[in-house]
Formats: C-alpha cells, sequence, structure tokens
C-alpha cells in the first residue's frame, strides 16, 4: 500500500514552523514503511528538516525554489528513509529572510513487510 499527503504552509518572517504535518491524516506512521520528502518553497530563504520517530533524517536543507507544489521524481530531497507503525513524522521548515514565505510539501510512504 501506497499512501501521500501533500500541502504547502505559510511560514512566517524569520520564524520555524516546527511541524507542517500537525494534523494531517498520516502525522503517525500507519504501517511499517518506506518514505520520500519533496519540498518546494516560493522563493530562496526556507530550509526543511525532517525527524522520524525523534530520529533526524536530514540536517536542515536548502528548499528549491520552484514556487509550486513538487513534482514526483523532480523535487525530491530525500527517499529510502525508514518508518516503525505509528512513528511520528515531523517536518519543520524555517523562513530564514524578512518577508513570509510558501513551503509545497510531499511525503510518500510505501509501505514494506517486516521479517
Amino acid at each position: 500500500m501506497r499512501v501521500a499527503m501533500q500541502g504547502q504552509t505559510s511560514i512566517a518572517a524569520n520564524s520555524t514552523n516546527q511541524n507542517v504535518l500537525t494534523g494531517q491524516r498520516y502525522e503517525r506512521a500507519p504501517f511499517p514503511c518506506v518514505g520520500s520528502l519533496y519540498v518546494n518553497g516560493s522563493a530562496a530563504g526556507l530550509q526543511a528538516e525532517l525527524n522520524v520517530g525523534g530520529v533526524s533524517i536530514t540536517p536542515p536543507i536548502v528548499c528549491n525554489t520552484q514556487n509550486r507544489s513538487p513534482v514526483v521524481p523532480d523535487d525530491i530531497l530525500i527517499s529510502d528513509w525508514e518508518a516503525l507503525p505509528n512513528a511520528l513524522l515531523q517536518l519543520s521548515v524555517t523562513n530564514t529572510t524578512a518577508g513570509a514565505l510558501t513551503a509545497f510539501w510531499r511525503i510518500d510512504l510505501q509501505q514494506v513487510r517486516v521479517r
């Protein structure tokens, strides 16, 4: 089974949204899975960081400046990260500029068998 979450979030000037996935249906992994992360920004100055189950998957990564929803597979930031069932997915986005920017994000989760 494969599931996806996609959205856009406005990030105020010089601030961080600690988890843009808060309230999303798959904020917690529904099954053992591997994931892919896609993030674009409306302009230069956004950084994204992914944590899964309390473990940092990426350091802060500079987001692409495509000003649109991510295109699969062109806008991938990182793939093949693992999540156990019920692991919290936390995508933090930081705006380093003096104006509000929009983060366009997508996470795909592919179920895997655990032996």
